[in-house]
């Protein structure tokens, strides 16, 4: 949200995403007065990939949309602009730290295959 004259005559708020917002904001041409900019934690599903590791996102994809690990992972590499063999090592490398744990405290039991 951008709020612009805050406490004067000409108070006006822009509510919507960032995106929506500066869209309004290159319409209108120049802005004057003095603008607040307030920025809201996103939500879990509006969250970038990015945000999310790679584990996770293979997990969430097999999940959701019943891929198999491989066609996950290069989809989880992919939306990251990685290289599938990067995937793969951040992959492994989560594997690796889960079944070192006590059984049962891997948050990803079930998602990796052995």
């Amino acid at each position: 949200m951008v709020g612009r004259e805050l406490t004067k005559i000409h108070e006006e708020f822009l509510r919507g995403t960032a995106g929506k917002v500066l869209e309004i904001a290159k319409n209108r041409g120049e802005i004057k007065g003095e603008i607040v900019l307030l920025i809201a934690p996103a939500s879990e599903g509006d969250l970038p990939f990015a945000a999310i590791s790679i584990p996770d996102r293979v997990a969430k994809l097999m999940r959701e949309e019943k891929l198999d690990e491989k066609t996950a992972l290069k989809k989880a590499a992919k939306e990251r602009g990685i290289s599938k063999s990067e995937a793969y090592r951040e992959l492994q490398q989560k594997r690796s730290n889960c079944y070192g744990r006590s059984r049962g405290g891997c948050p990803h039991k079930g998602t990796f295959s052995s």
